[in-house]
């Protein structure tokens, strides 16, 4: 049994879609649930228990695995504690990837390879930023070439230590200078993680972020990748 609760800032609210929209009132900042991660929501809040919470989703969705029900709702609950949109009172009772998850946006681990690989890394992305986009995505692909891919625990090292090093330019750094960073210092150190344009509607916005087989991999201080944004280029 895994308790859980949702915070009193909290607002959360359905869209003519069955999507869930959720407001932090103590942050300001939204978020979106697609149609199954708004039935576990619903359900965790109401529950107040993770395991109960999988059990309903079970119950409701039977011709999906149970094991890949599991999987999902581990991962989405990781990303609700990270957001602060979840709150695990017993912290014995967390999953791995939940504690990984919630530690304070400036706490997550970085090794000391990732840290003295990402200041290098991270004015080159700033001088191939200045070229044509075409060119510096060609860059990009070239230098993963061959390469294995990384883990997703070796895309956040590298994401943490793109931000780190981001903190002493005294410019403008947003997502495209810290995705960037954190797939050329992957690509220093000799793996692959793939880095990803796409687009969020209502309103529209574009972001930047890298992905890991397929999955966006994101540091606990950023908005979540899908469902809010649709991926329309990796390179």
């Amino acid at each position: 049994m895994i308790k859980a609760r949702v915070p009193a800032s909290v607002r959360a609210v359905p869209d003519d879609a069955g999507r869930l929209v959720l407001l932090d009132s103590a942050t300001g900042r939204w978020f979106v649930l697609n149609r199954s991660g708004a039935a576990f929501y619903e359900e965790l809040r109401s529950a107040a228990d993770v395991d109960k919470a999988v059990d309903a989703l079970l119950a409701r969705y039977p011709a999906v695995p149970a094991d890949r029900i599991r999987r999902d709702a581990d991962e989405l609950v990781s990303t609700l504690v990270a957001r602060g949109l979840v709150e695990l009172p017993d912290a014995e009772g967390r999953h791995a990837a939940g504690v990984l998850m919630a530690v304070p946006a400036d706490e997550v681990p970085a090794g000391r390879r990732w840290r003295l690989t990402a200041p290098f890394t991270f004015l080159l992305a700033l001088l191939l930023l200045r070229l044509p986009f075409r060119t510096s995505a060609a860059l990009v692909a070239r230098l993963k070439k061959a390469k294995p891919e990384a883990s997703a625990a070796d895309a956040l090292s590298a994401l943490s230590a793109a931000r780190r090093a981001s903190r002493w330019y005294p410019g403008r750094v947003a997502c495209v200078e810290i995705s960037l960073t954190a797939v050329l210092t992957a690509a220093f150190l000799g793996l692959r993680i793939d880095w990803c344009f796409g687009f969020a509607v209502d309103p529209y916005s574009f972001h930047a972020w890298i992905e890991v087989d397929g999955e966006p991999v994101t540091h606990p201080a950023d908005e979540p990748i899908p469902p809010t944004y649709r991926r329309v280029f990796r390179a």
